[in-house]
């Protein structure tokens, strides 16, 4: 009775360790794509999220967080998000963390690698413009769920021509070079007229036959010398203003720069946020 009573018992132990395992694996992958640290989404809103969450990294290959917290440990938004990021990846990745900071009362978005060519500075604005009204009225889950269609937006749209990244702290900006395929074909056939062309002139112009070069050395190698001097008469300056271009730009916000920043991991973030 005693043997038997032991073994139901260690069969109730492996149950409840099994059972605790799957819990923590569940929770493990939940806690991959949503950080709620705050408890600001239900169980469907977090799924809901992960699903959002999940689409975004299958396209684009990034690293995706969706964050809130209502203890930002005396940092701001932006510093609270690059850290989060910077603590779970790596230097070579690229990606986001979507940030709703009940602390400082903002929504944040902070990118990396790639991601900050993709968001520029009025991208970020638009997507906050459209997400930011429902963390006030505390629709946490359609917040990040906005954010992560405006992101997945602006991932199909592409980098922006003449997008640069532009350094807040020492003013350096780095510009995004790309050649696209009909570029390059069109640079290959134009490579190709040009020597073309420069052979077929040279043909003509020494008469090349096959096996034959009736190039007459001696008719061409003379030389005569001359003196010749100029003297200068008379000088004229004139001056005329040259209008500095500017960037595209949508109600005073430039639609190509994307500034960035030097998180506390020393890594570069872009990113912008909108207090609430």
């Amino acid at each position: 009775m005693i043997k038997r009573l032991k073994q139901v018992i260690s069969l109730f132990m492996l149950v409840l360790i099994f059972s605790g395992a799957a819990q923590t694996a569940v929770m493990a992958d939940t806690a991959g794509n949503v950080y709620d640290d705050a408890g600001l989404l239900d169980s469907e809103e977090t799924e809901d999220v992960n699903s959002g969450i999940d689409a975004l990294k299958s396209k684009t290959g990034w690293e995706v967080f969706a964050v809130t917290t209502d203890n930002a440990q005396g940092k701001t938004a932006a510093a609270y998000a690059d850290d989060f990021y910077d603590g779970l990846t790596s230097e070579d990745s690229h990606g986001i963390a979507l940030l709703i900071d009940m602390d400082n009362r903002e929504v944040y978005i902070s990118t990396y690698g790639e991601a900050i060519r993709y968001l520029t500075d009025a991208r970020i604005e638009d997507i906050l413009d459209e997400a930011f009204g429902y963390a006030g009225s505390a629709e946490y889950g359609q917040c990040f769920l906005t954010m992560l269609n405006g992101v997945e937006r602006s991932y199909d749209n592409g980098i922006v021509k003449g997008q640069y990244n532009y350094d807040t702290e020492t003013g350096k900006r780095s510009y995004y070079r790309s050649i696209t395929l009909e570029e390059a074909f069109g640079a290959l056939l134009l490579a190709a007229g040009a020597a073309a062309a420069v052979f077929l002139i040279t043909l003509g112009k020494y008469r090349l036959k096959i096996g034959t070069y009736n190039y007459d050395y001696r008719s061409h190698s003379r030389v005569a010398l001359t003196n010749k001097e100029d003297r200068l008469v008379n000088q004229t300056t004139t001056h005329h203003r040259v209008e500095r271009q500017t960037t595209g730009s949508s109600g005073g916000r430039s639609t190509t720069r994307s500034s960035t920043h030097t998180s506390s991991s020393g890594r570069t973030h872009g990113g912008g946020g909108k207090k609430f």
